[in-house]
């Protein structure tokens, strides 16, 4: 995914975790703010209660590339994506559909 799509700084992920407008899955918890670029950015935050870095890892990836299917039905929003513990066991399948499922009701999907 293009580093444009992306939140960077810590102030940017500040921004969206104080909006306190989310949704939330057994795999993954969705934190949502409009945004005035014209775009999607995503964010992604995994904790040690995920698992080891390997997981961790694993899991940012996965979501990343999720988030780069849905690039082009999304607003105009910052997004920040925190996984649960379970998704560190979780198919990319599950992990994508869960984030599909995060991003309808969170009512951030054009179509």
């Amino acid at each position: 995914m293009n580093s444009r799509y992306r939140l960077r700084k810590s102030a940017e992920f500040e921004s969206v975790r104080a909006e306190r407008r989310g949704v939330g899955d057994p795999l993954l918890r969705l934190q949502v703010r409009p945004n005035l670029l014209g775009r999607p950015r995503f964010g992604i935050t995994v904790s040690k209660r995920v698992g080891g870095a390997v997981s961790r890892n694993l899991v940012r990836r996965r979501l990343r590339a999720a988030a780069a299917q849905n690039l082009s039905e999304l607003g105009s929003f910052d997004l920040v994506m925190i996984p649960t513990q379970a998704a560190a066991t979780s198919s990319y399948q599950e992990l994508a559909a869960s984030l599909c499922r995060s991003l309808q009701r969170a009512g951030v999907r054009l179509g």
